[in-house]
């Protein structure tokens, strides 16, 4: 039996052979991040002389859907951040832009990510068959492991967006079952930033302790979610005595 190689010397073979990749890597794990850090400092810094125009203003929700698509897609700076401030800059009537642009933003963020792929996961995967047979097995239910992990909340969107573009789920997909996923943990987030009384508030997102029991129960259902989908055999075998039957 052939010794499988460790998967950081694998990585290196990624590199040498798409380099870009791994940068989107390090890209979707830290510049939200530091794009959150910059701008905080700047509302910080502004606020008081901004002047803020009705959402519901044309130009205002074009700009601000397309900017914000743009941020998050391009993972300028992390979805729960943006959803918090705008809760508090615009209050609810910015949720249905809100969702448009993060709907927008998974659009930006997988077809980057597919323009940088370039088979990269099929050679990631090539020491380790039976997890490149068994993804391949399930092509069929990627929108539910898309579902599962956008209702988590502690997997980063931009890097999301990144795994599903490797995985090739599609991205119809990542559109229908990444808005119903992120609805409930966007829906949290904007409700405290149109809850808090300051922009200090906003900026602190300080979460009430019926949220975090919120928080846990989707953090449940993701982790169930997913092992379902990566462990549990029945649920496949099942779904293929159901597709034989329909043959």
């Amino acid at each position: 039996m052939s010794k499988k190689p460790p998967i950081f010397k694998h990585f290196s073979v990624i590199y040498r052979r798409n380099p870009l990749v791994l940068a989107a890597i390090f890209w979707a794990g830290i510049v939200p991040s530091l794009g959150a850090l910059l701008l905080v400092r700047w509302l910080y810094n502004n606020w008081s002389n901004l002047d803020i125009p009705s959402i519901l203003q044309f130009e205002t929700a074009l700009t601000y859907s397309f900017i914000g698509a743009l941020m998050m897609g391009l993972a300028l700076v992390p979805t729960t951040f943006f959803s918090v401030v705008s809760g508090f800059v615009f209050g609810w009537t910015a949720f249905p832009f809100l969702v448009l642009a993060y709907t927008l933003g998974s659009a930006i963020g997988y077809q980057s990510g597919r323009f940088l792929e370039k088979n990269s996961l099929e050679w990631l995967l090539k020491p380790y068959p039976k997890a490149k047979a068994m993804i391949e097995s399930k092509k069929d239910r990627m929108g539910w492991l898309i579902f599962f992990v956008r209702i988590s909340p502690v997997i980063p969107f931009a890097v999301s967006n990144l795994v599903f573009a490797l995985m090739d789920t599609g991205l119809k997909r990542v559109l229908w079952f990444g808005l119903l996923g992120m609805l409930p943990r966007t829906f949290l987030a904007f409700l405290t930033g149109a809850l808090a009384g300051d922009i200090q508030q906003a900026i602190k997102a300080k979460t009430a302790s019926w949220q975090y029991i919120v928080i846990v129960f989707l953090l449940v259902i993701s982790v169930w979610g997913i092992y379902d989908f990566f462990v549990n055999k029945d649920s496949l075998e099942k779904n293929h005595r159901f597709k034989r039957s329909r043959e």
